[in-house]
């Protein structure tokens, strides 16, 4: 008997709990927050928050194009995408007045920037017919003595060979 009356009691507990939990889940909380309780009066967006966004925006394009500018006539790319940041047109207009600096790091690229590497077709070594870079000096494979058509890269740098 004390068997069916602890099942009967845990039976019942779980019906009520099922109930109060599926009353809870069909009842609409009452909206809250910034977007839920957003009235008529809050409905649209302020004047000044959409020209922000249109200014934020401008500074990104015209920051932008300044640092494009800048780096291919020799200026310093960040403080020229502060500037058309945020003086936007007339900030762009300005470095479009600026004179052309002369670049001084090697081979013309702008310093903060890497030249890109040229990759030359590979050459058959004479002896065992392995393709080698043309600025060897000796074959990759067999170790035979190779006539180098140019000067490597790393020559030019001043670099020692490995």
């Amino acid at each position: 008997m004390r068997r069916v009356l602890k099942m009967f009691r845990m039976v019942v507990v779980c019906v009520v709990l099922l109930g109060a939990v599926t009353a809870l889940a069909a009842q609409q909380p009452a909206p809250r927050g910034a977007f839920l309780g957003a009235g008529p009066e809050h409905a649209q967006m302020s004047a000044v928050w959409f020209w922000t966004g249109i200014y934020v925006l401008a500074g990104l394009v015209f920051g932008a194009l300044g640092a494009h500018r800048a780096l291919q006539t020799g200026n310093r790319a960040v403080a020229w995408f502060f500037a058309g940041f945020v003086f936007t047109l007339p900030g762009y207009l300005y470095l479009l007045t600026r004179p052309k600096k002369e670049l001084l790091a090697p081979a013309g690229v702008p310093r903060g920037l890497h030249k890109i590497p040229a990759t030359c077709a590979p050459e058959p070594c004479p002896g065992c017919g392995e393709l080698n870079h043309p600025a060897a000096t000796q074959c990759a494979s067999c170790g035979g003595k190779l006539t180098p058509r140019f000067a490597s890269e790393a020559q030019r740098a001043g670099l020692r060979p490995w």
